[in-house]
């Protein structure tokens, strides 16, 4: 089963994670290996798609927190994952890649709906 793209602009990807919680990731299209390789211009317009991500996630689903992480180890190539945290998430207050503790006790909003307010959101920036 391929990954979920949920929109793409002229430089930027983004995916869905499968996951228990809502958790995205943002991929440049030019294969840059280290954030600091990327043009400045590029690397703006990369935060700026994580913040409208980060806005989206906080006044969707009022997670506890929202976690940030960029490693490329496995995969060389500039991506960020965003991902919404729950105290009843299965790894919380871990980090998804930990040991689990429990079994997850969500009851999320809609995930497709979530999608389009990203997508909005984005074209909205993209247009402004």
């Amino acid at each position: 089963m391929g990954r979920l793209r949920i929109y793409e602009d002229d430089n930027f990807f983004i995916e869905k994670e499968e996951s228990e919680i809502p958790w995205l990731k943002i991929f440049t299209k030019e294969l840059y290996k280290e954030l600091g390789d990327m043009p400045k211009e590029l690397r703006k317009q990369l935060f700026e798609i994580f913040d409208i991500i980060e806005d989206e996630m906080k006044k969707y689903y009022n997670p506890a927190k929202i976690n940030m992480a960029s490693f490329g180890n496995m995969l060389p190539h500039v991506h960020l994952h965003v991902m919404a945290r729950f105290e009843k998430d299965s790894y919380f207050p871990n980090p998804m890649w930990d040991e689990k503790l429990r079994e997850a006790d969500l009851d999320l909003a809609d995930e497709e709906e979530f999608y389009k307010r990203v997508v909005e959101a984005l074209k909205q920036f993209s247009l402004g």
